[in-house]
This record gives structure tokens, C-alpha cells and sequence, in this order.
């Protein structure tokens, strides 16, 4: 009898388990497949698709989503643009004005969350010391942060123009000579390296800003059909110059060079941003 009651008492234990067995398998079963066929499908894609995916996600875009859940989703999409700019073939201009259009959204998010709003470095090239792109790329883009300090610096002096810095004009100088460094040190369109120190600098050091001048406070701007602070279409002016450099240049390049690139315009439309550029679609891309 007492055999008896423990080949029951385990029979009954054995069939537990044995059913908690099936239905753990039922559940992974069920699951295994999806995450496997996810992972491999990330596996596979291209890094321009990988950011794509990521910028996109309806936690993000999506209508409805709670605030909360919208910050904390946008906090990688900004680099996701830049990654956008670097790898999606002819997506830079997009990528660029992407990255500071969702910056300064997750600045407004976090405003109304009183939480902290998106940092942002100065937009200069500290510790680049290499870039693999076309001399006439880097030269355009140093001719239009030389501007815009000048511009800055002489709107500074008056003093009417909000924005209008000698610390902010020394930023785009700053970039504007570490662009020519870098183009000493990069390559022509033959696809020889160049000398340090042997091309032409393209910078004028004095531009005719005659109309900034007679419009200190705001001024007419063109792309956006808009009337817009001064300050904001200079450094709006930058970063589209900058955009036009690199997508008009037929210069094959490199994912990190153009990272860099992107990241440098994007700092001057998000300051154009701040300084009270309008975000809307319309007003930055070509209808």
C-alpha cells in the first residue's frame, strides 16, 4: 500500500511537470519563431534601413502617443538623421534638417515635461583631423562659416540684432579655419592629396552684407517665404550652403566624413531654430 501511494504521488508529480512542460513549450513555440525572424531581418539590413526603421517608429510619430512616451522614444532619433545623412544616398540635405527639426521637438517636449532639453556642442570640428572629401566641398563650406561670423560679428557691433554674438561669430570663424586645415590635408578632384598649407584659402575675410545691415531685426527670407529674426536666417543660410556643398559635389566620400558634415550643418539649423526659425515642413523643404 505505502508503494502503492508514492508510485501515485509521483505518477501525479510527473504529470505536473509534464503539463507544465507543453505549455512552456506552447508559449515558445509560439514566440521563438518571431524573434529569430526579427533578429535575422535586422541582420540584413543596410544601415541606411536601420536608421530609416528608427526614425519612423510610431512611438515617435505616431498620433496619440502619450508625451512622455514621445521623449523618451525621440532621444535616438537625432542621431538616427545624421546616420540618415550619412548612409541613405541622397538624403543628406534631409538628414541634416531632420536631426535639428526632431532636436528642437524634444526640446518643446521637454519643456512641457520640465525635463531636460537636448544639449548640443559647439559647432566646430575639434579633433578632426582627416576627411576624405572633395577640397571644393570643404572650401564651400569654410566660405559659408567665415561668412556668417562676419556677418554675426559686424550685427554684434550694432547691437540691434537679438542673437547676434561675438562668441556665436567666433564659433562659425573657428569652423571656417578648421575646414581649410582639414582641406589642405584632403584630396583634389584628381584624387591627389594636397600639401599642407598649398591650396588657395577661399575665404574673403569682408562680404557685402548690405541687406542684413538695413535689416538688423528681421529680415525677408527666401526658402521659407517667411519673415524671420536676422540672426536665424544667417545661421539658417550656413546650414544650407553647407547642405549644398556636399550634395552638389559628385566626390566620392565615407560614412564618417559625411557624419561629421551632417552633424556641423544640423548645429546651425538647430541654432537657427532656437533663434526662432520656423520648423514646419513647408518652411525648410522644397515643395
Amino acid at each position: 500500500m505505502q508503494t502503492h501511494a508514492l508510485w501515485s504521488e509521483s505518477a501525479r508529480r510527473i504529470g505536473a511537470l509534464a503539463s507544465a512542460a507543453i505549455l512552456l513549450c506552447s508559449f515558445s513555440a509560439c514566440s521563438a519563431p518571431r524573434l529569430s525572424g526579427k533578429a535575422e531581418a535586422e541582420r540584413q539590413m543596410s544601415p541606411c534601413e536601420q536608421a530609416l526603421t528608427l526614425v519612423n517608429d510610431d512611438s515617435w510619430n505616431g498620433t496619440g502617443t502619450p508625451m512622455t512616451v514621445r521623449y523618451v522614444a525621440g532621444q535616438s532619433v537625432p542621431l538616427a538623421w545624421i546616420d540618415v545623412a550619412a548612409s541613405c544616398p541622397g538624403r543628406f540635405g534631409e538628414g541634416v534638417l531632420r536631426n535639428a527639426q526632431s532636436k528642437a521637438k524634444l526640446a518643446s517636449l521637454a519643456q512641457r515635461l520640465s525635463a531636460v532639453t537636448p544639449s548640443s556642442s559647439p559647432a566646430r570640428l575639434d579633433g578632426v583631423t582627416a576627411m576624405t572629401m572633395d577640397t571644393d566641398v570643404l572650401d564651400a563650406m569654410a566660405l559659408a562659416e567665415d561668412r556668417a561670423g562676419f556677418a554675426l560679428e559686424v550685427l554684434a557691433a550694432q547691437g540691434r540684432t537679438a542673437g547676434a554674438t561675438l562668441q556665436l561669430s567666433d564659433l562659425h570663424k573657428s569652423a571656417g579655419q578648421q575646414l581649410v586645415s582639414l582641406a589642405d590635408g584632403s584630396w583634389n578632384t584628381a584624387g591627389d592629396t594636397g600639401a599642407s598649407g598649398t591650396h588657395a584659402d577661399p575665404r574673403q575675410k569682408v562680404y557685402d552684407i548690405s541687406t542684413l545691415l538695413a535689416n538688423p531685426v528681421t529680415i525677408d527670407d527666401k526658402p521659407s517665404g517667411q519673415t524671420v529674426p536676422t540672426a536665424a536666417a544667417i545661421e539658417m543660410d550656413c546650414a544650407r550652403a553647407e547642405i549644398k556643398a556636399v550634395t552638389d559635389s559628385d566626390s566620392p566620400s565615407d560614412t564618417t566624413t559625411l557624419s561629421i558634415l551632417a552633424a556641423l550643418a544640423a548645429k546651425h539649423a538647430y541654432a537657427a531654430f532656437q533663434l526662432g526659425y520656423p520648423t514646419a515642413d513647408a518652411d525648410l523643404f522644397e515643395r
